[in-house]
């Protein structure tokens, strides 16, 4: 019997990213699936976006506040350092993937090389190119952080890398991504290393979907 529900589209890069959150918890979940746009979404997130999280008379939207909810509330390892200066440096890397990998590695490579042509679009190469630029530069962040551990912020897993984890597996997926992981050696060993944990097989369901 799952604890909480995600209402969500499915696929959704930030449904993987709480279903990992949960996953790395031990925490059952189900989905909802909501259709996009429509009236019931918007009275679940007032800009119809996703997931939702419902926990008994709970809902709660904005997948960094579902995240940290998650890891708060419930049993298993914590996804969050105990640290005021660790906790800052997760909270950083939530940030930067939301705020600028995101658009790069899953909008602009992903959504463009995958999604695009199996829509029967036409690939915006400028985009792609300006993706692929951003994408290499995002990679040596990346790689500087892991110079100093296994993960973004520690020698274990925190939300950091849950967040990060979807938008480089799918920008993996492309010529591009494929092309820059070849030559940031931490960052492909990183994403094996994520690919290796349970979470993944639990959630990997998402992972031809997501783009």
């Amino acid at each position: 019997m799952s604890t909480i529900v995600f209402h969500s589209q499915s696929p959704s890069v930030y449904l993987w990213t709480a279903s990992l959150v949960a996953a790395e918890k031990g925490v059952p979940w189900s989905l909802n699936v909501i259709e996009a746009g429509t009236e019931a979404h918007r009275r679940l997130h007032p800009f119809a976006k996703s997931p939702v999280l419902q926990h008994g008379a709970i809902l709660l939207y904005e997948t960094s506040a579902i995240a940290h909810y998650i890891d708060r509330t419930f049993d298993g390892p914590a996804l969050q350092p105990d640290d005021v200066l660790g906790q800052a440096e997760c909270l950083r890397w939530v940030s930067l993937v939301n705020a600028y990998m995101f658009s790069t590695m899953t909008n602009g490579l992903a959504k463009q090389r995958l999604l695009v042509p199996m829509q029967g679009g036409q690939s915006d190469e400028a985009v792609i190119a300006t993706a692929a630029q951003q994408f290499r530069d995002q990679l040596v962040v990346i790689t500087r952080e892991l110079r100093r551990h296994d993960f973004l912020a520690g020698d274990e897993v925190t939300l950091a890398d849950c967040f990060l984890f979807p938008h480089l597996h799918l920008a993996s997926m492309t010529p591009e991504g494929a092309a820059g992981l070849k030559e940031a050696r931490l960052a492909a060993q990183w994403l094996s290393r994520m690919r290796a944990r349970p979470s993944f097989a639990a959630t990997d369901q998402f992972a031809q979907k997501a783009a």
